[in-house]
């Protein structure tokens, strides 16, 4: 089970800082308008704090835990040591690309 960091404002600009992204951008992935999120970054206490809803929390944590198994899957794809004849090999750009799946029926 997860457990809340500190604060609200630590957890959400980690959030942002891990997604590389601005607090503009982190708005709206949240669905939250740059107020909101400004309002949910104040300190507790501080006019016009909101506290984050428990909804919020859970999907921020999706979202990281979503982005952590994605840097895995590509770390994993990547080879540490990449052999020197396959980076020389050419394309072919003869090689056709015959499509698996045919949408129209």
């Amino acid at each position: 089970m997860h457990r809340k960091p500190k604060t609200q404002q630590a957890f959400l600009l980690e959030a942002m800082q891990r997604m590389g992204m601005d607090a503009d951008q982190f708005a709206r992935r949240l669905g939250a308008s740059r107020r909101r999120l400004d309002d949910w970054l104040r300190s507790p206490g501080e006019p016009g704090y909101v506290e984050l809803d428990p909804v919020i929390w859970t999907f921020v944590r999706e979202i990281l835990e979503r982005l952590d198994e994605r840097d895995t899957v590509r770390d994993a794809l990547l080879p540490s040591d990449p052999p020197t004849a396959a980076l020389s090999a050419p394309i072919h750009a003869a090689t056709p690309i015959v499509p698996t799946t045919t949408w129209l029926t």
